[in-house]
C-alpha cells in the first residue's frame, strides 16, 4: 500500500482542495494530512485561522477524501510526520513553493529519497483559500 502525506492548513475546504485530494489519490492508496495547529498557521500566514484545528480536522474527516488526519508540529520545519508515517510520496499544493523547497532540504539532509509531487491547480482564480470568504 502506497502512503501519501500532504501538508496544509485546509482552513475552509473548497473545490480546489477536493481536486487536490482526488489527484493525490491517483499517486497513493492512503492519504494522510499533517494539519498544522492554529499557532503555526498564524506564524505562516500572519493571521489567525478562520477555523480551529478541531474544526479543520473534522471537515477533513467528514469529506471522506483522506484516510487520516494527524496534528502537525508546533514548530515550523520539524516534519515529524515524515518520520512517524514514513510516506512513499509527499504532496504539496501548486502554490506551496517554499514548503516544497524546505521539504527537499529536509529530506536530503535526512537521507530520505521520498519524492515530492506538486499537485495541479484547479481553477486557482476562483478556488484559493485566500480568495474565498467563508462564513
Amino acid at each position: 500500500m502506497k502512503i501519501g502525506l500532504l501538508f496544509g492548513a485546509f482552513d475552509g475546504l473548497h473545490d480546489g482542495h477536493r481536486a487536490m485530494f482526488k489527484e493525490a489519490r491517483e499517486h497513493a492508496d492512503r492519504i494522510i494530512v499533517a494539519l498544522p495547529p492554529d499557532n503555526v498557521i498564524t506564524e505562516l500566514k500572519g493571521k489567525r485561522a478562520r477555523f480551529s484545528w478541531k474544526e479543520r480536522a473534522k471537515a477533513l474527516w467528514e469529506s471522506k477524501l483522506v484516510d487520516d488526519v494527524i496534528r502537525g508540529d508546533d514548530t515550523l520545519g520539524m516534519y515529524s510526520a515524515i518520520d512517524t508515517k514514513n510516506p512513499d510520496v509527499i504532496f504539496v499544493g501548486y502554490d506551496q513553493h517554499e514548503l516544497a523547497k524546505d521539504l527537499s532540504s529536509y529530506l536530503e539532509s535526512d537521507g530520505k529519497p521520498t519524492p515530492i509531487v506538486t499537485l495541479s491547480p484547479y481553477k486557482p482564480d476562483r478556488y484559493k483559500s485566500s480568495l474565498i470568504h467563508i462564513v
